[in-house]
């Protein structure tokens, strides 16, 4: 007689085979929960972890860095979403004259990669040109998005660009400071603000 067979309870007189089978399908029944649980783990909690794996985030969350809390502006166009996402993976770039990259980048290309990358749009690459393009925009008509110009050297051509983001604020990539946010009641640049182009229509 096997071990099992052995721990089986004993069926009273008068009940017959049926009893014992019914008893012996109740004990396999409970023996087997935990490997049946175990199985049901195995096959479920790799399906949720593809699909949770699969949820397509953009890139700039994925190297978040978190914008100061100045910038007040609520985002109400999916354009402005897309502009500030896209700064805000640029947040903290150190800035260097001539550089277009993370690992180092001047103002007027970050200017140049915030609407290319967010907005698939291909504006100039220098301050001096993307002057001349899209709309003149009065100061006081500031809207998300403008690019701002700032006369920093003596020459008469903006030398310096940034992109407003509202709040009387700023995104720029700062010889000082890198890729940063600014107001532009700043002393050093309300004195050096020359104007801001519209490039989206609004």
């Amino acid at each position: 007689m096997s071990d099992r067979q052995e721990r089986l309870p004993r069926t009273p007189k008068g009940e017959g085979q049926a009893e014992r089978l019914k008893i012996l399908a109740q004990n396999y029944f409970i023996h087997s929960l935990p490997i049946m649980a175990k199985k049901i783990y195995i096959i479920v909690i790799p399906l949720l972890a593809m699909f949770v794996g699969c949820v397509p985030y953009p890139r700039y969350l994925s190297h978040r860095i978190a914008p100061p809390a100045v910038i007040a502006q609520k985002l109400i166009l999916p354009d402005n979403e897309s502009l500030m996402g896209t700064i805000n993976y640029y947040i903290g770039t150190p800035y260097k004259y001539g550089g277009c990259s993370k690992k180092g980048i001047d103002c007027s290309c970050f200017v140049q990669k915030v609407y290319k990358e967010s907005l698939g749009m291909d504006i100039p690459r220098t301050v001096a040109q993307q002057w001349k393009r899209g709309k003149y925009v009065k100061k006081d008509d500031l809207a998300f998005g403008d690019i701002v110009f700032f006369k920093t050297s003596k020459r008469k051509a903006p030398s310096h660009s940034g992109i407003y983001i509202g709040g009387r604020k700023f995104a720029h990539a700062s010889s000082s400071l890198g890729v940063t946010i600014t107001s532009l009641s700043d002393s050093y640049w309300s004195k050096r603000y020359i104007g801001a182009r519209r490039m989206i229509a609004r």
